[in-house]
């Protein structure tokens, strides 16, 4: 369904118009298009780095916490690349490495004689940047789980929460019940997630009835007396199952897209009975073991949906999240079908036969998420604490390299390879396989949207908004003043002839109460400072005014800056109430 947009956005100065309010300085600031100019306007001084997140155990399954960078070697797409960002978080501390002070040069040495100065790195323990800060999600899939089996991981759970986030740390709570909720969000005290995995406990597990729907109509296989019959049931279940799916992972991509513009390491811990990478194929298993007809399993495959897991993993490893998976099925046991089916081909080996398909057919997709986006997976057991002490050594165990991003293949996706130069026998190293790499536009898109949905704010440009007079029209709408201002001291400015130039582009968007956001307005301005002017400007601001036309009502408005020499950008947002117009 598509709905009118909640805002109407239109800038409040033409393109020529001056918007670079400093008392006194003569200072140019318009739209870029309306500034043709002879020479190259500016460069960009900032890279991408790619930070990839690798955990190293030894062959006893324990964390290796004591490599440096010269451990290392990383490739992308098969050519090897520089490590310029070494970080390592050893037994939960964080350290990073640093040159250590040079020793004195002898007193009677010849400076003409002496070796080249060496450094030594040393690790130093430091504050945990934003750039490495742990997000972590627990995803609960209300829609594929038990609530017995839910309920059980839970109790666990609370106690893995409660004793393994650490200062600093974010959890937030979410489940999926045919659409995706947010039932804590982002927080640093773990106490509020368990108060509320206590109430999701109440609320029903869709697991129950569909597994009774599965046991029903492969009984009804066994029973059938003919193959279209069977194949028919198969085929009506395994249409339902398909649709459910698609749905279970819209709503895991909804959330996997909401994370992208959160910075730091970002681990989804989901919780569910599994999800089918083929819908229904073990019904097609249970047509084959009756009829002995193997073109069954053929028509399941056309069902295959590891194509849409490899986007959603390759989705993940773009916006820098791990899967950390959880079987809550347990161990599980043959349904029993044999025993109480009236076919006579029916057998307690055949029902064996089908639950082991249905089983690998769930577990098989939480195993190739946390695979491939370095994380890890808990299955085949009842007492999730062994599998979740394991997730949190990860938590305080990990090194992050850091390389700069090719600049000349923006929306490709890239495969990574981390290695051991000195291989270590029952070593390993997992790790995020790949990532696409974005465009500053779809950067800035991802931060606002990860603000309108996490509340997340990032304000290094030291960007500042006011809210000025509403004034109504005659249509019921309100044009609302909003003034922009961001330090000019913050900004990236280039040495020119008689000048110094800069560039930053103002982005914005509203979203009311009921979600509908209006589209976003992008507002390029270049900054040209005289030689003369340049100290007295440095201590003002930039200041851009924009009216938004909104309807009455509550809405939320994000602002975007991006620095587009240095690749810097603000999101923040503010509350507007806006009153009602003459017209309304």
């Amino acid at each position: 369904m598509t709905t009118r947009p909640s805002s109407r956005l239109r800038s409040a100065i033409s393109a020529l118009a001056l918007v670079l309010l400093l008392p006194g300085i003569a200072i140019v600031a318009q739209e870029t298009a309306a500034t043709p100019t002879d020479e190259p306007y500016f460069e960009r001084v900032a890279v991408n780095i790619v930070n990839v997140e690798v955990y190293v155990t030894d062959d006893d399954g324990n964390p290796v916490t004591d490599l440096t960078t010269a451990d290392f070697e990383v490739f992308e797409d098969k050519r090897p690349v520089e490590v310029v960002n070494f970080y390592r978080v050893a037994n939960g501390v964080a350290q990073a490495a640093a040159p250590a002070l040079p020793s004195p040069p002898p007193e009677t040495a010849d400076s003409a004689t002496l070796e080249p100065e060496t450094v030594v790195m040393l690790a130093v323990e430091q504050e945990v940047p934003e750039s490495q800060r742990l997000h972590l999600i627990v995803y609960v899939d209300n829609f594929n789980i038990h609530p017995l089996n839910r309920n059980r991981v839970f109790s666990r759970l609370r106690s893995f929460l409660q004793d393994n986030v650490a200062q600093g740390d974010r959890v937030m709570l979410a489940s999926y019940d045919r659409s995706l909720h947010i039932r804590q969000p982002f927080t640093a005290d773990p106490a509020r997630v368990n108060q509320e995995l206590f109430a999701l406990e109440n609320t029903t597990g869709y697991a129950v009835e569909r597994e009774a729907e599965r046991r029903d109509a492969v009984r009804e296989i066994y029973e059938a007396r003919s193959l279209n019959e069977a194949l028919r049931r198969a085929s009506e279940f395994s249409n339902n199952a398909h649709f459910e799916l698609r749905e279970s992972l819209e709503g895991l991509t909804e959330m996997v897209d909401s994370l992208a513009g959160l910075p730091g390491r970002k681990m989804l811990l989901h919780v569910s009975d599994g999800l089918p990478m083929v819908p229904g194929q073990s019904l097609y298993q249970a047509v084959q073991q009756r009829f002995a007809d193997i073109s069954a399993m053929g028509e399941a495959i056309t069902r295959d949906e590891s194509r849409n897991f490899i986007r959603l993993i390759s989705r993940a490893n773009s916006n820098r999240i791990s899967f950390y998976t959880i079987d809550a099925g347990g161990l599980r046991t043959s349904s029993g079908f044999g025993a109480e089916n009236r076919a006579a081909s029916t057998s307690y080996v055949v029902s064996t036969a089908v639950d082991s398909v249905h089983t690998k057919n769930l577990r098989d997709t939480l195993l190739l998420m946390a695979n491939r986006t370095g994380g890890q997976a808990v299955y085949n057991t009842n007492d999730v604490s062994e599998g979740l002490e394991r997730f949190a050594r990860d938590f305080g165990n990990y090194y992050s390299l850091g390389y700069r991003a090719p600049s000349d293949t923006l929306g490709r996706y890239h495969k990574i390879e981390v290695r051991l130069k000195e291989k270590r026998r029952g070593w390993r190293l997992r790790y995020r396989e790949g990532y696409r790499d974005k465009s500053p536009d779809t950067r800035i898109t991802d931060a606002m949207g990860s603000h309108l949905v996490h509340g997340f704010e990032s304000n290094p440009l030291g960007v500042s908004v006011e809210l000025g007079q509403q004034i109504p029209d005659e249509d019921g709408l309100v044009d609302v003043a909003i003034r922009v201002r961001i330090p000019l001291a913050k900004v990236t400015l280039l040495p020119r002839p008689g000048r110094h130039e800069g560039r930053l582009s103002v982005y914005l968007t509203v979203a009311d109460e009921k979600g509908r956001q209006s589209p976003r307005q992008e507002l390029p301005l270049e900054l040209r400072i005289p030689e003369e002017s340049l100290e007295r400007a440095l201590a003002d601001d930039v200041t851009r005014v924009i009216n938004a036309t909104m309807r009455p009502g509550d809405h939320r408005l994000v602002i975007a800056v991006r620095d587009e020499i240095s690749e810097e950008r603000s999101v923040i947002g503010r509350h507007v109430t806006v009153t009602k117009g003459r017209g309304g």
